[in-house]
């Protein structure tokens, strides 16, 4: 789970579009909002260091769906978001030339703790293809899919090893043209809970909201493009007055929340890299 430490009241929400009211007029940031199938998507663009101040976020673009709770739509409105999140992950590959030959899936999080499962449970319905170009190519050619190769690092606890760290190893091996990393994020408002979907080409900071994970996965820790996917499962106690520190507090529906954004999340991964079959 990402989340940070910084003043009143933007510790509290890893969502570019909550951080100092990023809806207002602010020098270096670009907002629009903009009408779709399944809700609406904000767009910010912080484009300059006093953007990066302002908001607290690397220069780069933060896209947030907002649907109704992801368990609630309906079949059709699933199938919507879906493709909205896929035409956003191609839309991002093609703004910063990115190759999407050879992608790296990685579900960060703790498949243990629903209101943390997100991203393994993501990862999990993500399909792989980068052992079919390896072991038979003329069938993988006829898939004119791109290769992924998918990950579920857990979380230091129970693999005794940093996420970042491995998930920099496995980089290192496959050499992937970009990493796709999803993990479950915190909001400072009841309204966003399992309504949102950010996705930016900036990258992220796993494992922060536990007091690990000082190393972002980003371009410079692993010297390629990370685009990363999260959805708001949480909030922190002391956004809702407590004085109570390191408490989140999640819906009773939750279960249902993960299940359906890790179904919207691969299935537009699946789609945009042409492994939808």
């Amino acid at each position: 789970m990402q989340h940070y430490e910084r003043t009143s009241p933007d510790r509290f929400s890893d969502l570019a579009c909550e951080r100092r009211r990023a809806d207002t007029s602010a020098v270096g940031v670009s907002y629009t909002c903009q009408r779709c199938p399944p809700g609406n998507w904000e767009r910010i663009r912080i484009f300059s260091s006093e953007g990066e101040e302002s908001i607290g976020r690397p220069m780069g673009n933060y896209n947030t769906l907002n649907t109704k709770r992801l368990d609630l739509l309906d079949f059709d409105g699933a199938d919507d978001a879906k493709n909205e999140i896929s035409s956003e992950l191609c839309s991002l590959f093609e703004k910063n030339s990115i190759s999407p030959t050879r992608i790296l899936v990685v579900g960060l999080g703790n498949e243990s703790l629903t209101p943390d499962a997100v991203g393994p449970l993501t990862a999990s319905l993500v399909k792989p293809t980068l052992h079919i170009s390896g072991t038979d190519k003329k069938m993988f050619d006829s898939l004119e899919c791109s290769e992924i190769a998918v990950i579920k690092p857990g979380v230091c606890s129970s693999s005794g090893l940093d996420s970042a760290a491995f998930t920099v190893g496995v980089c290192e091996k496959i050499k992937p043209n970009a990493v796709i990393a999803i993990d479950a994020l915190a909001s400072r408002s009841p309204e966003r809970l399992g309504c949102t979907i950010q996705i930016c080409d900036t990258g992220i900071f796993p494992g922060t909201g536990l007091g690990a994970g000082k190393v972002a996965l980003n371009r410079k820790s692993l010297g390629v493009p990370v685009i990363a996917i999260g959805v708001p499962t949480v909030i922190d106690a002391r956004a809702l007055g407590s004085s109570v520190k390191g408490m989140f507090v999640a819906q009773k529906e939750i279960n249902g929340i993960t299940d359906a954004a890790a179904r919207i999340i691969a299935g537009g991964i699946n789609q945009a890299f042409g492994i939808d079959f």
